[in-house]
């Protein structure tokens, strides 16, 4: 009898322990929180020759697909994806040109250079822009960017890019130009 009764008691100890420590790790797995540095696909575009300094050049849209949900499956060991998203905020936008020279065909050209996203999920176009650029060589431009705003609501899997300008000078060849966004996604468990 006082053997079946430290049987079931200690069988009741066990399941209790195992109860405690699910419900712990469900607790530990809340309280997770990742800030990663996801960079979507760099867009590549083509900035023709152009002699018109009096109106807006714009590139695009050029299309990309990215799958966030992969992304932080991928650094989270597979514990989280998009649904865990706490917030999305622009970390950098980089533009390059991959064909500058020292004549007019680089930066110096621009009076003004801005860049758009939008997304399957929000269609309403995202800027940012150097709506003074100096009038001094350059073959890689940072924007600068506002870190504090959230967006969140771009989350989807197809980006669309565009790129616009305003010559200050003429340019004689056709400009390669890469576009880099950089985000900071937060995701808690």
């Amino acid at each position: 009898m006082k053997r079946n009764y430290l049987l079931a008691t200690g069988v009741l100890a066990i399941t209790f322990g195992a109860i405690a420590m699910f419900q712990s790790c469900g607790k530990i797995a809340g309280l997770l929180n990742f800030n990663l540095n996801m960079q979507t696909e760099s867009v590549n575009v083509t900035i023709p020759v152009t002699n018109d300094t009096s109106g807006i050049i714009t590139v695009g849209p050029s299309v990309s697909y990215f799958n966030v949900d992969s992304f932080i499956k991928s650094q989270t060991g597979n514990q989280f994806g998009a649904a865990n998203i706490a917030s999305l905020k622009l970390r950098s936008v980089v533009f390059t040109l991959n064909n500058a020279d020292l004549t007019t065909n680089n930066f110096s050209s621009f009076q003004s250079v801005a860049a758009s996203f939008s997304s399957n999920t929000n269609s309403t176009p995202y800027n940012v822009n150097i709506a003074n650029n100096p009038d001094v060589f350059s073959s890689t431009l940072n924007v600068p960017i506002d870190t504090t705003i959230d967006l969140k609501t771009y989350i989807g899997n197809q980006y669309n890019y565009s790129v616009t300008g305003r010559l200050r000078h003429g340019t004689t060849k056709p400009l390669d130009c890469t576009v880099t966004f950089t985000f900071s996604v937060n995701v808690k468990g």
